[in-house]
């Protein structure tokens, strides 16, 4: 009985001041699931603008060496892989158009974009952790540990419950002037659990391939010009 009330504790998540306490409960079994490689998980993805609110399953792999994620309501997917060279690859994935748009190390240098591998791992930079993200204090449930933190980073209000044993959110939020972002987890374990599976190289093979640097030249592009909708000037969630 003391171990199923223990799996049933209810996680407070940390609260900005002046806003309502909001709950969740831990998956049943989570404390058995460990951080190593390879690991995947299922998360509950809420976007909401104020007045509309949209959910969707966003699924998480990793791998010592590379991350993959996918929600299910875009059908987008995103791939991050490091050399043994500690260069970066990114590959934005377009299900529903069957397309591969790739970035190779130049072209993320070119951008300005230099995710941490702590931060493409874990969905948030633990260096942050105690820093820009201030503690709120700590907890425990279904046998893991549990850090509260909220602060600002890049301008974005965040707030996370922290699992130091998964090196993973069990709650992470991100409010912008006009939407907010929370992830929520609801189950982790080995790839085979789910029914969702990382994209296979047969079926990667089978998209349409496109260079990042080739974009500039392929503005008649129909498909081109459909993808730089969809991005809206956002080349990665970085989730």
């Amino acid at each position: 009985m003391k171990t199923l009330l223990a799996f049933l504790l209810v996680l407070l998540l940390s609260a900005c001041a002046g806003s309502a306490t909001k709950t969740y409960i831990l998956p049943e079994g989570l404390g058995q699931v460990v951080a190593t490689s390879p690991l995947a998980c299922r998360f509950e993805k809420h976007t909401t603008d104020g007045k509309n609110t949209q959910k969707s399953n966003w699924y998480f792999w990793r791998e010592t060496q590379r991350t993959e994620t996918r929600d299910e309501l875009s059908n987008q997917g995103e791939i991050w892989e490091r050399n043994s060279a500690g260069q970066y690859f990114f590959t934005r994935l377009f299900f529903n158009e069957r397309v591969a748009l790739e970035f190779v190390p130049g072209d993320l240098a070119a951008m300005g974009s230099s995710p941490s591998w702590q931060q493409l791992s874990s969905l948030i930079d633990p260096k942050t952790l105690g820093k820009e993200l201030k503690p709120q204090g700590k907890g425990s449930a279904g046998g893991l540990s549990v850090e509260y933190y909220s602060g600002t980073i890049n301008n974005v209000v965040t707030e996370i419950d922290w699992l130091p044993d998964l090196q993973l959110p069990a709650r992470l939020v991100k409010k912008l002037s006009d939407i907010t972002v929370i992830l929520t987890v609801s189950d982790c374990g080995n790839v085979s659990k789910f029914a969702a599976k990382p994209i296979t190289k047969p079926e990667f093979d089978k998209l349409r391939r496109l260079d990042y640097t080739d974009l500039g030249d392929m503005e008649d592009d129909p498909m081109v010009r459909h993808l730089e909708l969809l991005m809206g000037g956002h080349h990665h969630e970085n989730h």
